[in-house]
């Protein structure tokens, strides 16, 4: 029996249909909002936004689905697909000159087609962002734009800062619909989606709707259309205790029942029996495809498959016919992901290994199949599936250096880390991939720093080191300390200073530019009357090395360290606040956000610690902001959250500092952050006399601090109905100091 695709089947969704055509409606009137679309597997996701983009008429729908393959997600993938798609329309040509500016060098680590990309970094992350809002802003100046991104539930950290960053920053008159689709029971409670949504759910322009199952009155009138008859009583009993409502499931029991309703055993039993109808060799090549991914190119399949474009169309069109698998750009999708995971679960552990091998070998063989870095990281997925140790590991080494170009940093941690569980398996590991185990580790401790895996960077570096020998090669162990000092120190560890003194020992007569930034990094640290005077002159010293090598970035930074030293007398602040602005000059001269970042965190303590507190709220919410455009909202974002708190506290704005407290805390930020953030929602509720609210924030610091032992904790006096606790310290730069009022 033929299983119908959209309207015969589309039932008990009017309400939701209806809120997406008014969002519609608003974009065409020029008004600019995304929509959040939530539901468990085979709830009507997909047949929802198909129905919706269906009756878009004049609207540009531009479609792009998360992919998942195994536990790693591909970065930026519902981008680089919108994106190829516009292409295939409009000519390379033709979506350049949408591109505001008229470069693409951002566009380039979407699409290959755009041209090399110049360099690494933040900085070209943010470029990467900027573009790609403005063309989809461009584009909506001639029509309304629906963006649809599917299967958010499977977006890597890259694609989820691109998302947030588009519906965050979107022109509210460009009229552009954002619409999200994901999966509610993929999201445990430290799914990484779940903080997005709440941070997402803040923003006045964005609506959440989630798709319940089916009543029992909508699935027999779903049931009828499928049959043509109205289903007697006993079945619909028996459809809807097995179906639960879930209208996926709901369809396939009555595809595969035929006219007796012989139910499946399971849930496998039931995703399969739609595939077991099809032709042997059809069914054959779905379980290839299945080992590909939710999303196989059409190209690859040939490959792996061995078949030429006629054999491969004729096998697939049962599949297609019998809504297995949809068309999809150029390539097919699985109708449904559980489909997929169903037939490559069915797979013997002969034909895993040798199928994720084929794949392998096919985009070995030909890597322009896919475009970079979804195809240095599908190869390493597939090596690694086949459980073949060395090129498993040769492949992630290449996957990682693909994604560090798409600045996708959570992963190239991925890959890099597997590169490190790999290398005892691999006896030739540093001959193979031109790198020895410690520069591997030096690596990674970079990127677990880049990504906010604060406690991973640690204990990297430190491993790194104890193979080290300092006398031999000081540079690399050097560098090695100046990494791990600066991540203990955003982490508020103990030992950063420890770390910092030894690099400067060890580059003393060393490459100047390493000097300069070892030197910068230690005054930075320097806090405390018995340490002033080495702050001011260390300072100075990293100033003047920075400005022989000319490292712009450089010499902001220890500009910053010098002017908070200076102005640290608050009495004098005002006439020493000029230096943030020469930093801030330097900074936006060479590009360099993180020192952007810094002055605003060091800028709005001192004004605040001056008593200047309306400059410091505007100090902080700019700082705020200009974290969140360069995607690091969950650290420098969440540290600036703090600083933004504290004089909106001085000045009795408390419902103000609690939004700001509780939407960097929906970002979980590391510990002494959260810890932190934590304290201000004490102070506010002992204020307000809500004892209760105040031991539940209590508590939650307390039980952050005790998963690891923080530098400079202070001790709180006994608080009324609050246990003692150890305090984060409230500043990176000033003297730390209690978070609680008690103190």
């Amino acid at each position: 029996m033929t299983i119908h695709t959209v309207s015969p089947l589309f039932v008990g969704r009017a309400g939701e249909l209806a809120a997406l055509g008014d969002a519609l409606s608003r974009a065409r009137a020029g008004s600019s909002s995304t929509v959040l679309v939530g539901g468990e597997a085979g709830v009507g996701k997909t047949r929802l936004i198909r129905e919706f983009t269906g009756r878009a008429g004049d609207a540009l729908v531009l479609v792009g689905g998360c992919l998942e393959l195994g536990t790693d997600g591909l970065p930026f993938a519902p981008f680089s697909a919108v994106l190829r798609g516009l292409v295939r329309e409009r000519g390379r040509d033709g979506v350049a000159a949408l591109v505001p500016g008229g470069t693409t060098r951002g566009l380039a680590r979407l699409l290959p087609e755009f041209g090399e990309p110049d360099r690494d970094g933040a900085e070209a992350r943010a470029r990467l962002f900027e573009q790609v809002l403005g063309l989809l802003e461009r584009l909506a100046e001639d029509q309304p734009v629906v963006l649809v991104v599917e299967d958010a539930h499977w977006a890597d950290r890259s694609t989820r800062d691109l998302l947030s960053f588009l519906v965050r920053y979107q022109r509210s008159d460009a009229g552009l619909l954002i619409v999200v689709t994901y999966r509610t029971d993929e999201l445990r409670r430290t799914h990484p989606l779940r903080p997005l949504l709440a941070e997402l759910a803040r923003v006045g322009w964005v609506s959440r709707m989630e798709l319940r199952r089916l009543t029992r009155r909508e699935v027999v009138k779903q049931a009828a259309s499928i049959l043509e008859r109205e289903p007697s009583p006993a079945d619909v009993e028996m459809i809807y205790a097995r179906s639960e409502g879930n209208p996926l499931f709901v369809e396939a029991l009555l595809s595969e029942a035929g006219g007796g309703f012989a139910l499946p055993e399971s849930l496998r039993d039931l995703l399969l029996a739609g595939v077991e109808r099809l032709p042997e060799e059809t069914q054959e090549l779905l379980r290839v495809a299945s080992a590909g991914g939710q999303h196989i190119e059409h190209a690859l399949l040939s490959a792996v498959s061995g078949l030429d474009d006629a054999e491969l169309s004729r096998a697939l069109r049962p599949a297609v016919a019998g809504n297995v698998l949809v068309v999809d750009g150029e390539g097919y999708s699985f109708r449904h992901a559980l489909i997929r995971e169903a037939l490559h679960d069915d797979l013997l552990p002969g034909e895993h290994t040798r199928l994720h091998t084929r794949f392998a070998q096919a985009l070995e063989r030909d890597p322009s199949i896919l475009p970079a870095p979804r195809g240095a990281i599908e190869l390493a997925h597939h090596w690694h599936s086949a459980h073949d140790a060395t090129w498993a590991l040769v492949s992630a080494w290449a996957a990682a250096a693909a994604a560090r170009k798409a600045t996708a940093y959570d992963e190239q941690l991925r890959m890099l880390s597997r590169v490190l569980e790999l290398w005892g398996q691999v006896p030739d590991a540093a001959e193979r991939i031109g790198a020895d185990h410690v520069e591997v580790m030096s690596q990674t401790v970079t990127v677990a720093h880049l990504a906010g895996e604060y406690e991973r960077g640690v204990a990297l570096a430190g491993a790194a080191l104890a193979e080290l020998d300092r006398d031999a090669d000081p540079i690399r162990a050097a560098v090695l300390l100046r990494k791990r000092g600066i991540i203990r120190y955003d982490l508020g560890r103990f030992g950063n200073l420890d770390d910092l003194r030894q690099a400067a020992a060890l580059t003393a007569d060393g490459p100047a530019r390493l000097r300069a930034r070892v030197l910068e990094n230690l005054a930075r640290m320097l806090h405390g009357t018995d340490v002033w005077d080495e702050r001011i002159a260390t300072a100075e010293q990293a100033i003047e090395l920075a400005r022989q090598v000319g490292d712009a970035a450089c010499e902001a930074h220890a500009l910053i360290a010098l002017t908070w030293a200076r102005a640290r007398d608050y009495s004098q602040s005002e006439a020493h606040l000029g230096g943030f602005a020469e930093a801030r000059r330097l900074a936006l001269g060479a590009d360099a956000f993180s020192a952007l970042l810094s002055c605003a965190i060091s800028e709005s303590d001192t004004l605040e610690g001056a008593g200047l507190h309306e400059r410091a709220v505007r100090v902080a919410r700019d700082g705020v902001a200009e974290a969140e455009r360069y995607g690091v909202a969950r650290t420098s974002g969440a540290f600036l959250s703090i600083n933004l708190a504290e004089p909106l506290l001085s000045l009795g704005r408390w419902d103000e500092a609690l939004d700001v407290v509780e939407h960097a805390l929906d970002l979980m930020p590391p510990p002494p952050h959260q810890a932190s953030l934590q304290g201000f929602s004490t102070d506010i509720a002992l204020a307000r006399g809500q004892l209760d609210r105040a031991e539940e924030s209590f508590e939650r610091a307390r039980s952050v601090l005790s998963r690891g032992v923080f530098r400079d904790q202070n001790v709180a006096s006994e608080l009324p109905r609050l246990p003692t606790v150890e305090c984060a310290p409230r500043h990176r730069s000033g003297v730390p100091q209690c978070r609680f009022v008690c103190c």
